[in-house]
């Protein structure tokens, strides 16, 4: 059970601004959203201070998934989240269930629309943080919006989790993979279409590879002719012991 981190109590002006929690052994980590409060004047009340309480499971590097527990009233409402929503956090490498949301780096929807236009059109922030920027990959609307099914072996949230740094809590580990064929799914609200992308893939622990098929969407045609050419090799990540679980790791991508 997490503590309430950054809480603001109503009515106590000292409390107002909240108070940091401390955390010794900082690392970047996500929190997958299972279940959470009513979106706040969802009755027509207006709520100044609205409680939020998240039911979830964070993640990290070197960190097995953990079971939390979040409660507080500092969430803007703007970014209220949602079940399956997936925050930035900052954990604690020794006790995951110390960690504290980022809400500077949630968008809110409007932000992340202006965001993605940004993206597809190739346009830099020159104040743009060192930070991993979120969300850190392209989420395919149909699929998304429309399926519950999986992809790569992975529901969409497990992917935004692997590519995040948390692969090694899902069971996947990173290899390389020399393309073999590619062909393109249809339909795709990606720029660059989205594919399917057989590949030989090497086995991590040093045995014999297998084909396995990965499916990447592009934002952009040259991405995706460079990242599907024949014979190249590409970054990925596998489940050994299952073999239909692979995605192409693009935090690797030089």
């Amino acid at each position: 059970m997490a503590p309430f981190l950054f809480g603001r109590i109503p009515g106590t002006a000292s409390k107002a601004q909240g108070e940091p929690m401390r955390i010794t052994n900082p690392v970047e980590g996500w929190l997958q959203v299972a279940a959470c409060s009513p979106f706040p004047d969802a009755a027509g009340e207006t709520v100044l201070y609205p409680r939020c309480d998240i039911d979830g499971v964070v993640t990290a590097e070197r960190i097995a998934a953990t079971a939390v527990r979040y409660s507080a009233y500092d969430v803007p409402k703007p970014k209220w989240p949602r079940p399956g929503t997936v925050l930035p956090v900052t954990l604690d490498l020794a006790d995951p269930t110390r960690f504290r949301i980022e809400w500077d780096l949630v968008p809110t929807e409007r932000d992340a629309s202006e965001r993605l236009a940004e993206h597809l059109r190739g346009e830099q922030q020159a104040d743009t943080p060192s930070r991993r920027p979120f969300p850190g990959i392209w989420r395919e609307v149909e699929h998304s919006a429309s399926s519950p099914g999986l992809v790569n072996g992975l529901t969409p949230q497990q992917m935004e989790i692997a590519l995040a740094g948390g692969a090694a809590a899902l069971g996947l580990v990173p290899t390389t993979a020399k393309v073999l064929t590619a062909h393109e799914v249809q339909p795709s609200s990606a720029p660059g279409g989205t594919w399917d992308i057989a590949v030989s893939v090497n086995d991590p622990n040093g045995g014999p590879g297998w084909k396995a098929v990965t499916r990447m969407s592009f934002s952009s045609s040259s991405r995706r002719e460079s990242r599907t050419a024949v014979g190249g090799e590409l970054p990925v990540l596998v489940d050994p012991d299952n073999r239909n679980r692979i995605i192409v790791d693009v935090a690797r991508f030089s």
